[in-house]
């Protein structure tokens, strides 16, 4: 039977001949190992299987092995298993699967990310058979102590693989055939184990690979969700104490010492990755020692008060338990040195970044971000309210990117009928839709193909189409519908957002395997609100615009109307201030921008801002009085005589109630 080269990952295509096949190997196998080379071995055996040889003959892997290496004691494995998340969400999985394929004389096992058997279900018989070379809970099956065998090559090439009799580079495992699959972090994308089929050779199927694989989906999936619940519920608490410790830096980990959420000022100090791994950051050490000890203390809490990092002294380190586990750790952490951070030396006045304003620490910091990502092809998510200037960030970081002499392209995924979105994206063929372009046409990803995409309000994409965007992500082409043809794309993507994707995902209407993808820069665009510091410098920057557009002199705001901008809340954020500033350039009759000058609406939320204000001072019948008298006075512009008249009160009774509620013209 020859060797069918069309899947590289599968070894058997048919079950016909079997025994053919594992004399061909036996043959090309032995010319390997006694360097008796001939030119057909390349010709006969999978390239993958040969450069596993290879790399088994280089490390020094004894070929006539029979039996694989002891990696861990039964009590080192009792003590993983307890802490092995992958273990409690694979067990059950595992149980499940092999009561339905009992019978088929396979075992089913689980490894960690070196390789080591932790778990394995069989059938007696196949389970003694399979001792013989070692195969069992705690065996090292790495590629490097094992040879060429399904678990340990899976784990090295970061590939599904199907190894059959003597394609294994050690004897003891020819009468065997195996198929693996790794399984990846949901988060950081790692291989954090494999899952296994392994029986005698003779009862090899081909489908067996993707069994491996469909079921390493089921755990990572499985894991994903485990995982996003446990974020989730760390993320909150970090938000839960950062009022509390509101002048110092919190870092929260997880339980195995991954970042979950930090403060920007430490995350720019000390490059943290978000979930990335603490432990093989260096200056970090000292702490990781404090939680390992901790991790195997009774005490809740640990004052490290002789801790520093850098110029950082840890005042605090709280355990955080989710449904009575231990979860992860808190950190606080005080700046003894009050460092720099690295955003506000940054000059960010001149090129693609000029038409971007503000100079708060908070915005600084979620610039630095955008610029340091821009010259990267990773995903970008902007994250923040409606009108924070999301667009014109990825727009800045588009034209400091590499890509900026080609395509910047739009799209909101919120104000396109869910039916069209799939036309607009991917576009279609000819023919596809009654009343469509007859020649077909072209999706936004092909239009902006060697630039960017900006995928506005992603959260609003149909779940159907977040399995074609994953695709984009992985595979870099797009197909167009009512084709089967794929188009090969390169297009950067950058997402926004003012939803919570977490909560998106809990409630499924967002995938998690997308927003994975997606979350590879996360940046936190502030509200208006949070950065007060800026609204004049965008004011100045509006009013230069508008006056140049309506050909008027330089305009500028009024003392009072500078003072309220600083106190109202700015739900709209930067639209909002924009659409507001408009409206008073157009009705205002002098230079200088004055309260009257601006909206109706905004005049009525500051009255009831001050009437809350001073709601707790007053009776229930004073406050509405109150609130009436405002009301006439602002429909009557401060006519007292139309007031007194439409209160049926004396002039003089109106100005005992102005006095007394504290109202004045301004």
């Amino acid at each position: 039977m020859g060797n069918n080269m069309s899947n590289p990952f599968i070894s058997i295509f048919s079950t016909h001949n079997l025994s053919n096949r594992t004399k061909e190997l036996e043959i090309l196998w032995e010319r390997f190992v006694t360097k008796s080379w001939q030119d057909e071995i390349a010709g006969n055996i999978r390239k993958n299987v040969l450069d596993s040889w290879k790399r088994c003959q280089k490390t020094g892997v004894d070929p006539r092995q029979l039996q694989t290496k002891v990696a861990l004691s039964k009590d080192n494995l009792t003590d993983l298993l307890q802490e092995s998340e992958l273990y409690q969400v694979a067990e059950p999985i595992i149980d499940d699967l092999f009561d339905k394929m009992k019978g088929t004389g396979y075992l089913v096992t689980l490894s960690n990310e070196n390789g080591h058997i932790i778990y394995l279900k069989g059938e007696s018989y196949v389970l003694r058979e399979a001792e013989k070379m070692n195969f069992a809970a705690g065996m090292d099956w790495s590629e490097k102590t094992a040879g060429t065998n399904a678990i340990g090559t899976c784990i090295v090439t970061k590939h599904p693989i199907q190894i059959f009799s003597a394609e294994h580079f050690c004897q003891g495992c020819h009468p065997w055939t195996c198929s693996s699959a790794p399984i990846t972090h949901p988060f950081t994308q790692e291989i954090i184990g494999a899952i296994d089929f392994t029986g005698f050779w003779g009862n090899a199927q081909p489908h067996t690979l993707s069994l491996a694989v469909s079921i390493a989906q089921v755990i990572e999936k499985q894991l994903a969700h485990v995982y996003m619940k446990v974020h989730n519920f760390l993320t909150e608490y970090y938000f839960q104490k950062a009022h509390k410790w509101k002048n110092d830096d919190i870092l929260v980990l997880n339980h195995a010492f991954f970042v979950v959420k930090c403060s920007e000022k430490l995350k720019e100090c000390f490059n943290l990755k978000h979930v990335g791994d603490l432990m093989v950051n260096l200056d970090f050490q000292p702490l990781i020692q404090e939680l390992q000890k901790m991790s195997k203390s009774s005490n809740g809490s640990y004052n490290a008060i002789d801790l520093m990092i850098r110029g950082f002294k840890v005042l605090t380190i709280e355990r955080i338990y989710f449904k009575g586990n231990v979860a992860g750790y808190m950190v606080v952490l005080k700046d003894s040195q009050k460092a720099v951070l690295p955003s506000s030396r940054l000059n960010f006045q001149n090129g693609p970044w000029e038409d971007v304003i503000g100079t708060s620490e908070a915005f600084l910091t979620a610039l630095n971000k955008c610029y340091k990502a821009a010259p990267t092809n990773a995903p970008i998510l902007l994250l923040g309210e409606s009108g924070t200037g999301k667009e014109k960030i990825a727009k800045s970081i588009h034209k400091s990117s590499q890509r900026c002499d080609q395509p910047f392209l739009a799209i909101n995924c919120g104000a396109i009928q869910k039916e069209l979105i799939g036309s607009e994206l991917f576009g279609y063929e000819r023919g596809t839709f009654t009343g469509g372009a007859k020649e077909g046409k072209k999706g936004k990803f092909e239009e902006a193909n060697g630039g960017t995409l900006f995928l506005d309000e992603i959260g609003e994409m149909p779940l159907e189409l977040q399995v074609h965007l994953l695709r984009v992500l992985q595979e870099n082409e797009i197909t167009r519908l009512g084709s089967s043809r794929t188009i090969p794309i390169n297009v950067r993507i950058i997402a926004a957002t003012n939803k919570n994707l977490y909560t998106l995902c809990k409630q499924g209407l967002f995938r998690e395997d997308l927003f994975f993808r997606l979350n590879v820069v996360t940046v936190h665009l502030p509200p208006l609100r949070e950065r007060k510091e800026d609204i004049v410098l965008i004011s100045e920057y509006f009013l230069k615009q508008l006056a140049k557009k309506y050909g008027r002199e330089s305009l500028s705001l009024a003392d009072e109307t500078h003072h309220f901008f600083l106190q109202y809340t700015w739900p709209g954020n930067i639209r909002e201030l924009q659409n507001v500033l408009e409206h008073a350039v157009i009705f205002s009759d002098s230079p200088v921008i004055t309260l009257k000058d601006l909206p109706i609406y905004l005049m009525e939320n500051r009255m009831t801002t001050s009437i809350n204000n001073e709601q707790k001072k007053l009776s229930l019948i004073e406050s509405e009085e109150k609130k009436v008298l405002i009301r006439l006075l602002e429909e009557t512009g401060w006519n007292l005589s139309a007031v007194a008249k439409r209160m049926n009160i004396a002039r003089t009774t109106l100005y005992r109630k102005l006095k007394k509620y504290q109202l004045k013209q301004r």
